[in-house]
């Protein structure tokens, strides 16, 4: 009885160190408690919030960090009520400091009645994400609903969706006359959250944001969360291993690597059709390289249109300023193997898995194109 903080691992010899929280409360109720897990997953997050914790960190996390956090812990000894959480909807995983931000603001928003925007691209999960809400408010007494766009502004007006509880709709998909129903609407409607494009919020009513603005969730971008790819690649395979009561699907080393450095313009969606689409091609149990690359490439996300682009434009650069061919790939090597080491954070033998090299083969181009690490 004697510790002013707590700091703990969230499993802790098989349970769940959450469960016993009761406890540590009745018999110490001014202390704050700081847990850690290095289950980076959005219940996870949710539960934390909402079980007396002063703070959750994902691991691994700066020493720095935690210092900061128990000074902040000692300082305010934060108290938050307790809200039992459910599983978290498939695909919503991930340790990377955007995606925890988001699951924070989820877990924060989820003791609130407030009026909620979830924004980002499209394939980023926001419907997960709205879902994800939904199940940490809890019941209501008339029950929660999210209605797509299909069952909003194509077929019912704004005035009749908002009587609900909650909403999931793509205002960007409204008519200017829909939108300003809606913005009337929620001044005496329930909480409504709403779903709209980040990259073409112009779409909509600056009212009806400004309406909507009192909380809102960013879902980052894929790019955004890279470190993620390898936890979704997990959590989207044992899905489908529910889903098709086969055995989980694995990826070799060439196959985790075709995934994390594909460019996934469209987002979290994409990886999981990619997923999908791989193990209708995988007879066996282990994805290769190659299974991997027909994959990608089935979704035409490997084939990026805008790499022909650069391409044409370093070309015409290149011939403009009568550069040798020779000269040319020796730039576009330099510019390759700097950014291999840049991600690989100076790791010859991860830069050379990047580029497909034998650490050996690395080593000697690095010293023919004169670069020093």
């Amino acid at each position: 009885g004697r510790g002013d903080l707590l700091l703990a691992d969230v499993l802790l010899d098989g349970q769940n160190f959450l469960e016993e929280l009761p406890l540590v409360h009745r018999l110490k109720p001014d202390m704050p408690v700081i847990v850690m897990s290095a289950q980076t997953t959005a219940s996870m997050a949710i539960d934390a919030e909402n079980s007396q914790v002063f703070d959750y960190l994902p691991k691994p996390f700066d020493l720095d960090d935690m210092i900061r956090c128990i000074g902040s812990a000692l300082q305010s000894r934060a108290k938050l009520r307790t809200v039992r959480a459910p599983e978290e909807p498939t695909g919503l995983v991930g340790k990377s400091p955007a995606i925890q931000s988001t699951f924070k603001a989820i877990a924060r928003a989820a003791r609130s009645r407030t009026h909620v925007l979830v924004t980002g691209e499209s394939g980023t999960g926001k419907r997960q994400v709205a879902e994800a809400l939904l199940q940490a408010r809890g019941p209501s007494g008339d029950g929660y609903r999210i209605l797509t766009a299909s069952h909003a502004a194509q077929t019912i007006f704004a005035e009749s969706i908002l009587g609900g509880d909650v909403l999931w709709l793509r205002l960007d998909r409204w008519a200017p006359a829909q939108q300003r129903a809606a913005r009337d609407a929620l001044d005496c409607s329930p909480a409504a959250i709403v779903g709209t494009l980040g990259s073409s919020p112009e779409a909509v009513d600056s009212s009806l944001l400004a309406r909507l603005g009192e909380c809102v969730i960013t879902v980052p971008n894929l790019r955004e969360r890279r470190e993620d790819i390898p936890a979704l690649c997990r959590s989207f395979l044992e899905a489908i291993m529910k889903r098709d009561g086969v055995r989980a699907l694995e990826l070799d080393a060439q196959a985790r690597l075709m995934f994390e450095s594909a460019d996934w313009p469209g987002n979290v969606a994409a990886l999981k059709s990619a997923l999908s689409q791989l193990s209708f091609l995988v007879r066996g149990n282990v994805a290769s390289g190659q299974d991997a690359a027909a994959a990608i490439n089935s979704l035409e996300i490997g084939n990026d249109p805008g790499r022909a682009g650069l391409a044409k434009a370093l070309a015409e650069q290149s011939l403009g300023q009568q550069k040798s061919r020779q000269d040319v790939v020796d730039e576009l090597d330099r510019a390759l193997l700097r950014e291999a080491l840049r991600k690989a954070k100076g790791n010859r033998s991860r830069a050379a898995e990047l580029l497909g090299l034998n650490r050996n083969t690395l080593a000697r181009k690095l010293t023919d194109l004169g670069i020093e690490t």
